[in-house]
């Protein structure tokens, strides 16, 4: 049930990337206060997902003991604009961009609770929510596309397949939910690279990734969180990468801690302009 990143060849994702067709422009994106409804799309980071946590837990894996994750920590910043916010958090750990369109969840496959509810594709419950909650939803955040390489390793060929796919499914999905939310703030999260600890200069296949999703962000004047900048460009990546994610403890998760996912939400914050209407 994790989340993981690749730790590939500088020179294989120059190649893949020369190799993509350019994104087409689009405008900036228009500033939307947030509304009655924050929907959380994605998987494990989006679920708050922390493997010691889910280790405890077993068997019954109760979903709340799973909410220090970055969607509780922005939740809790709109609420310091608005108390009525509702948070409705889809995230499903392990899900893929191809499982978020076509289901079922991994996670719920796998015989455990999200944090609420679904049948099917986390994409057709998202566009139910919006659909039955009209001009009621924004901000919408996702994270998606670290899973849909996890199996490659230094597999080159799949890499670069990966990478296509991540890009084809994401501007399905991003373009599906801005016309079912077409006032909403859209706003997707760039990956860090936890496996920088173990390989320095490892981060230009996170580096691809988030260039993918950055592109097809703009594409429906979305927004994108930048992780990647707080955990991977500090001064000492070593020391931060182990303070911000559960990488360097006896497990080896590389989920965030609680403080990552802190920083995380802040990215997000600081994405969403909402600091403006403080």
């Amino acid at each position: 049930m994790r989340v993981r990143f690749l730790a590939l060849l500088a020179a294989l994702s120059l190649l893949v990337l020369a190799a993509l067709p350019a994104s087409a422009s689009t405008s900036n994106p228009k500033f939307n206060p947030p509304k009655s409804f924050y929907l959380a799309l994605g998987d494990s980071l989006a679920f708050g997902y922390q493997q010691s946590k889910f280790i405890a837990n077993l068997p019954t894996e109760n979903p709340s003991a799973f909410v220090t994750g970055y969607v509780d920590d922005f939740a809790g910043m709109l609420q310091g604009i608005d108390p009525a916010i509702e948070t409705v958090n889809l995230g499903c750990p392990d899900e893929t961009t191809s499982s978020f369109m076509a289901g079922g969840c991994p996670y719920t496959d796998a015989g455990f609770r999200l944090h609420r509810a679904y049948g099917g594709a986390q994409l057709d419950a998202a566009i139910s929510f919006l659909k039955s909650h009209p001009g009621q939803v924004s901000p919408i955040t996702i994270d998606l596309g670290a899973n849909d390489a996890n199996s490659c390793g230094a597999d080159q060929t799949c890499f670069a397949g990966a990478i296509a796919t991540v890009r084809q499914n994401m501007g399905v999905i991003l373009s599906m939910l801005r016309a079912a939310a077409p006032g909403a703030e859209i706003i997707v999260m760039e990956y860090y690279n936890p496996f920088a600890v173990l390989y320095p200069g490892s981060n230009a296949g996170a580096e691809l990734l988030n260039s993918v999703l950055t592109g097809d962000a703009a594409l429906v004047r979305g927004r994108t969180a930048d992780a990647f900048t707080p955990f991977n460009l500090a001064s000492d990546e070593p020391a931060t990468l182990c303070a911000l994610t559960l990488f360097c403890t006896s497990l080896q998760d590389v989920h965030a801690t609680d403080a990552g996912y802190l920083v995380i939400a802040q990215q997000f914050w600081s994405a969403s302009g909402y600091g403006r209407l403080g």
